[in-house]
């Protein structure tokens, strides 16, 4: 461990998909920004090596790593959500704020204007909106030479592959096995196209072309790419690493009761965080981790050297990566009269009013969970884990 006078701090970060729900990730990001800066200013050594997204978490990255400075990085980001918020009339009921997203949002998405083709159809808006936002807000020449890793991640329509736009930091690691890094997972110069063929969530928008390829959001397959953000980070025993994952979806809930709550119910099984379901088979393999440690370390004091073979297992498993993971999950979201906003139409809620609370929210709840490694003590919001990096 550093020297807690001094200390090296890593950190990667994980961004879901989840609509206008993503507001909640802008205020914890900003959050973020404030605590890494704070760290810095008290002279540790804190780099964000990784960020991984999909959809508007994706879009959110872009931001992030699309920047040339912490504070650069924070001024994009009310930008974009300046972009993406529908402003409406002071008295608006909140659920017809709401629903005017259903006639378009002018930095992100429109109505078509092809009705006469509409049995042809197979999304129902044009999302060439999205592509000059991100033109706006987005440095695409830092986020490219970046040295923080840049994953986001698409599903081939035809192949049902899921894909992964990195940019030169976030390329395949050389650990990986030999053939386990697909030509079309390798870096490219990530431009706007990238991000918007991971936002590109059917049926309400249309799969985006690159390279002939027609990519959908990454999110209908897994909606948090963890292993590419624990990639980013470094196996260096002296350095701290923090895994930060935020949570859109909500692991409990109510019984639903109507059709539309049944649905909205699983929506959020289907796209909410799997870490959660596999805490307990991580406690297992640490262990087995522990285990092995210790054998190795009792073989060695006693003058026993292992087989070559099992020698060359147990330093495969001492190359594991020992990780703090802190989930800030929405889940524990609630401001006064929030409920009443994320229902099964609370997705597609960009007005000012709901997104400047969930922002709020986000920051509020990101703040005050510092986790163990900004706090310098362990955490009841994290658990330790080791983790493969392959």
């Amino acid at each position: 461990m550093a020297d807690p006078g001094h200390r090296r701090i890593e950190i990667g970060l994980v961004l879901q998909g989840g609509g206008a729900l993503g507001a909640y990730e802008w205020g914890a990001v900003t959050a973020l920004i404030d605590r890494i800066e704070a760290a810095r200013s008290e002279g540790h050594a804190v780099a964000l090596r990784g960020v991984t997204g999909v959809s508007i978490g994706a879009i959110t990255a872009a931001c992030l790593v699309g920047s040339t400075s912490l504070a650069d990085a924070r001024r994009r980001l009310s930008g974009l959500w300046a972009d993406l918020t529908l402003h409406v009339p002071p008295l608006t009921p909140p659920a017809v704020a709401r629903d005017l997203a259903l006639f378009g949002l002018p930095g992100f998405y429109g109505p078509r204007a092809d009705v006469w083709d509409i049995l042809a159809w197979t999304a129902l808006y044009d999302t060439r909106p999205l592509l000059g936002t991100l033109n706006r807000h987005v440095d695409f020449e830092a986020l490219n030479g970046s040295r923080t890793a840049f994953v986001v991640t698409a599903v081939d329509v035809e192949t049902g592959r899921l894909t992964r736009f990195r940019n030169a930091a976030g390329a395949c690691p050389p650990v990986r096995d030999a053939g386990s890094c697909r030509a079309e997972d390798r870096a490219v110069t990530i431009g706007p196209e990238h991000v918007l063929a991971s936002g590109s969530l059917a049926p309400q928008f249309p799969w985006t072309i690159i390279d002939g390829r027609r990519y959908w959001d990454g999110g209908l397959v897994d909606n948090t790419p963890l292993g590419d953000a624990i990639d980013a980070l470094s196996a260096d025993p002296a350095t701290e690493r923090l895994l930060v994952v935020m949570n859109l979806y909500p692991l409990r809930a109510n019984r639903p009761a109507n059709m539309g709550q049944v649905l909205d119910r699983v929506h959020e099984l289907s796209f909410g965080n799997r870490l959660r379901q596999d805490r307990a088979a991580a406690e297992r393999v640490n262990g087995m981790l522990r285990t092995i440690d210790a054998l190795a370390a009792l073989a060695e004091a006693e003058g026993r050297p292992l087989p070559p073979a099992l020698g060359a297992q147990v330093e495969r498993f001492a190359r594991l990566k020992l990780v703090d993971i802190l989930d800030i999950d929405f889940q524990d979201r609630g401001p006064p009269g929030e409920a009443g906003f994320d229902d099964e139409n609370g997705l597609r809620d960009f007005s000012a009013r709901t997104v400047e609370r969930r922002r709020a929210a986000g920051y509020a709840l990101a703040e005050a969970r510092p986790g163990p490694v900004f706090s310098g003590a362990p955490s009841d919001t994290a658990f330790r884990s080791r983790l493969m990096s392959e």
